[in-house]
């Protein structure tokens, strides 16, 4: 459904004849970042209203958006999967800060996404049969990644030692949902890799 219409806008904001297949499919993979990516802020809108984080929920937004796109990570098959998986994964992740605030287990999130981070920093970004990197991208990639992995860590950190859990917990989750996605990103492609050599 996003694929089609970030065709469909492409073609549209083209509008041009001349303009080679390889300029279309640029412009249709930044519509598709754009449409997938307010989807997606759409749904974890509608999960932290149902579970009364809202504030919470963009800040888990805000910071798993930009390494989810640099680091990577497993990627389903087809579209559908792909937007039911991410679906059910923004669901657990809104759950566990929900979770947290309820029970007051800041120090095991905290513990966990330290060693999500230690699986981003090895593995970002994961070049898989879904969505393959050249050389040069996955210098560029990595580079990002482990300015923005940085950035959240740092922010999770100060936030946990100054006890500002709303800001420190979405944080967490975001490095323990991008480190279960790398994870399962590398056991697929080690087993892609396995059955077609």
């Amino acid at each position: 459904m996003i694929s089609k219409l970030a065709l469909i806008t492409a073609k549209w904001f083209i509008k041009d004849n001349d303009t080679i297949y390889k300029e279309v499919e640029t412009y249709e993979y930044a519509f598709f970042i754009i449409y997938s990516s307010i989807f997606y802020l759409i749904i974890t809108l509608i999960f932290g209203g149902i579970l009364k984080i809202f504030i919470e929920s963009i800040i888990f937004f805000i910071a798993f958006l930009p390494i989810r796109i640099y680091a990577g990570g497993y990627h389903a098959s087809t579209e559908t999967r792909c937007e039911i998986i991410s679906t059910l994964s923004i669901a657990a992740s809104i759950g566990i800060i929900k979770i947290s605030r309820l029970y007051d287990f800041y120090t095991i999130v905290l513990t966990i996404a330290l060693i999500s981070a230690s699986i981003i920093l090895l593995l970002s970004p994961l070049d898989t049969p879904e969505k393959s990197l050249t050389d040069d991208e996955k210098k560029y990639y990595r580079k990002i990644s482990l300015v923005v992995l940085l950035v959240i860590t740092t922010v999770i950190i100060v936030s946990y030692c100054f006890k500002l859990y709303t800001l420190c917990i979405p944080g967490c989750v975001s490095l323990i949902a991008e480190g279960a996605f790398l994870f399962l990103g590398k056991i697929k492609s080690s087993i892609y890799k396995k059955h077609n050599n």
